[in-house]
């Protein structure tokens, strides 16, 4: 069997567009998440047991339901329900930010859990609002232990950004998917897809091990 080169060639510059794409919606799926993700861990460490249930709700939907499923119902549900017109790109953005907020909800939550305690409390005693103590003092040390999963959530986010051209997203698989259908291809161009994706993906998990690396040793050197 012979690996047609060629055609890899030809259509190499319209995929890269297409991925372009593809890591758009997996970046502002990730912000959609970070945000959300952040206001559920919040929840879910509150003190009263409402907005821990509605945390424990809001965790066990989006880590339940399927994300295909997710994105067509954002896609052609949403606007049903609501009347308005929704683009396949913010749809897209939208049910993979709802999905990953539940596990960067959970991602959050294991980091601020591991800040010692005695952290609020030299807070408390400088008469530290509670706001203040948690954007400050807090949040910024749980971060060293939030690196490597919060790398893990995006990684996933960005694997699931490639079934988006099931609503009609162009980017890299719709792509690879419409040339190989013409040109009877389909093994050479989504070989090339995947091996870009994974190139991608240890990339970001690299970057993300050298992040974390620099906050042990600037924790190492201020211990």
């Amino acid at each position: 069997m012979s690996f047609d080169f060629d055609i890899v060639l030809r259509t190499l510059p319209a995929m890269l567009q297409g991925l372009v794409l593809t890591v758009e919606i997996a970046v502002w799926g990730f912000v959609v998440a970070v945000v959300l993700g952040l206001l559920v861990a919040v929840l879910g460490l509150a003190r009263y047991r409402t907005p821990r249930w509605i945390a424990s709700a809001w965790l066990a939907l989006m880590r339940g339901v399927p994300l295909l499923v997710f994105m067509y119902w954002v896609y052609y549900g949403l606007p049903q329900l609501t009347g308005a017109t929704i683009g396949s790109f913010a749809a897209a953005v939208v049910a993979l930010g709802l999905t990953g907020s539940a596990y960067m909800g959970e991602v959050f939550r294991a980091g601020l859990l591991a800040v010692d305690p005695g952290q609020q409390e030299a807070a408390d005693a400088l008469g530290l609002p509670r706001s203040t103590a948690f954007w400050r003092v807090v949040l910024p040390q749980a971060a060293r232990f939030m690196v490597a999963p919060s790398v893990n959530v995006f990684v996933g986010l960005l694997k699931g950004a490639t079934i988006v051209s099931v609503i009609g997203v162009a980017d890299m698989l719709y792509i690879a998917k419409k040339v190989s259908v013409q040109t009877f291809t389909p093994f050479e161009l989504y070989t090339t897809a995947g091996l870009i994706l994974v190139v991608i993906t240890v990339a970001v998990a690299l970057l993300g091990f050298v992040v974390e690396r620099r906050l042990d040793r600037g924790r190492v050197r201020h211990a």
